[in-house]
């Protein structure tokens, strides 16, 4: 005999199919199950059962049976006095139904053409999906000084370095000299890497020193990082520009498209809400809320 176990991710799916008007194909003592609701529990079981279940009338009846198990069960579930442990299974089917309606939601909204708006987005918001910020390039001569150095005599050592530079000395020369980075010593102190300002890979001082620098070939003022103490010598530059709309249109419509779908989910939501009509028991809200108020009320 083969091993039927039912997941509870399966039992919980089971549970939430709607069979209201479907067919039923298999019932006993007010127990039924539909045939769409017999489909979706044979095509969760394991390879060897549907086949065996199609052969053997005999492995049939004892997987029909299971099902029947399970659903009386629920049934008898339902009868029991409500208490802790009922109410946490029924607040996780409550959100495994609500997670069922959303997505059966989702996947059957219509979202209209952005074409249009994408364009009118385009013209009032250039900066957003269009704009390519400048990137440099950029050299280094770097001191390592990690908290425990002397740091104020690394940054006397940096600055004299510095003055060379701009006196007129050979960066790559001081590169080979000074540098501990043994990275881009061996490229003439080049940081092989496109910067923009605030690069997310680097300190924030560090991109933030560079384009400060007014001109390519200068050099910046001593940077200090986590890591020590930098010199940087700016390079070169690839100035902004804006991409096209045709370039930048897939975002747009990426963006509206879900700015879309939010919006029609809430207004889904929406009709779920308290209606005028509620009914609430005052009496009975005091009493579940009183152990929680404040001292002071």
């Amino acid at each position: 005999m083969f091993a039927r176990n039912l997941s509870i991710h399966a039992l919980l799916l089971f549970a939430i199919v709607h069979s209201a008007g479907a067919q039923t194909v298999l019932e006993d003592n007010g127990v039924s199950v539909s045939e769409s609701e017999l489909e979706f529990m044979v095509s969760r079981w394991s390879e060897p059962m549907p086949r065996a279940a199609a052969d053997d009338l005999g492995d049939r009846l004892e997987l029909l049976n299971k099902i029947i198990i399970l659903k009386k069960m629920a049934a008898a579930a339902d009868k029991l006095a409500p208490g802790p442990e009922f109410w946490e299974l029924s607040e996780k089917l409550l959100i495994v139904k609500r997670e069922f309606i959303l997505d059966t939601f989702i996947a059957s909204a219509k979202v209209p053409d952005m074409s249009a708006l994408s364009s009118e987005r385009y013209d009032t918001q250039q900066r957003k999906y269009a704009l390519v910020p400048e990137k440099r390039l950029s050299s280094q001569i770097f001191f390592i000084c990690p908290a425990s150095c002397d740091r104020e005599q690394t940054v006397k050592e940096a600055q004299e370095v510095l003055d060379e530079l701009r006196a007129g000395a050979d960066f790559p020369e001081l590169v080979q000299i000074h540098s501990d980075d043994p990275t881009t010593r061996v490229k003439k102190g080049e940081v092989d890497s496109w910067i923009i300002r605030g690069e997310p890979r680097l300190p924030p001082s560090y991109s933030e020193a560079l384009f400060n620098i007014g001109s390519i070939g200068d050099y910046s003022e001593l940077v200090g990082t986590e890591f020590g103490i930098h010199i940087l010598r700016y390079d070169a530059v690839e100035e902004e520009y804006l991409l096209s709309y045709e370039e930048a249109k897939a975002q747009i419509v990426a963006d509206l498209e879900t700015e879309y779908r939010k919006l029609a989910i809430l207004d889904f939501i929406a009709q779920f809400n308290m209606t005028d009509d509620v009914v609430i028991d005052g009496d009975a809200m005091e009493a579940v809320f009183a152990p929680y108020k404040s001292a002071q009320n």
